[in-house]
């Protein structure tokens, strides 16, 4: 008798290690999937921007949104500092569509003017270089950031991911 008793102890502690063990497994996979939807979510909103002009191609150059620009979709969105500022949850297409399957998902820009000469130096006037920042979270947690750097020539911008 003592020793089914001992046996019903081990394996139920056998058994309780082995649903923690597949717990965690569950967990880690859960979060890097989130992770590499967060930078595909990232990268794709990172390549649109990246394809716009430097500086506006139509309009008196003005950081961030022109007079007949409107912020509720990024159809009009023209040049690079178009995007700074702006943020979406959830994330939407170009067109203002939300990406569904995302409701707690969040896509924010930050476009600033640097200094040539030490790329880490934020500046207030236009320099010629321009560094952009998409930043995608998942419940108010980072899940990718994509950093860029783009010039007014016709230079390739320089891209650096940083995923966390």
């Amino acid at each position: 008798m003592v020793e089914a008793a001992l046996s019903v102890v081990l394996v139920g502690g056998l058994v309780v290690v082995a649903l923690d063990t597949v717990g965690a497994s569950t967990v880690a996979q859960n979060t890097l999937a989130e992770r590499g939807r967060g930078q595909l979510l990232a990268s794709a909103l990172m390549s649109e921007i990246l394809q716009q002009s430097y500086a506006d191609p139509n309009q008196s150059p003005l950081f961030g949104l022109e007079t007949l620009e409107i912020a509720s979709t990024r159809i009009g969105f023209d040049d690079v500092d178009d995007y700074d500022g702006w943020s979406a949850l959830p994330p939407q297409n170009k067109d203002g569509t939300v990406i569904p399957g995302l409701t707690q998902w969040r896509h924010s820009v930050e476009v600033v003017c640097i200094d040539p000469a030490n790329l880490s130096v934020t500046r207030l006037t236009e320099t010629g270089v321009k560094r952009i920042t998409v930043t995608v979270t998942h419940d108010d947690a980072v899940m990718a950031t994509l950093v860029a750097t783009r010039t007014g020539t016709a230079q390739e911008p320089i891209l650096e991911a940083q995923i966390q």
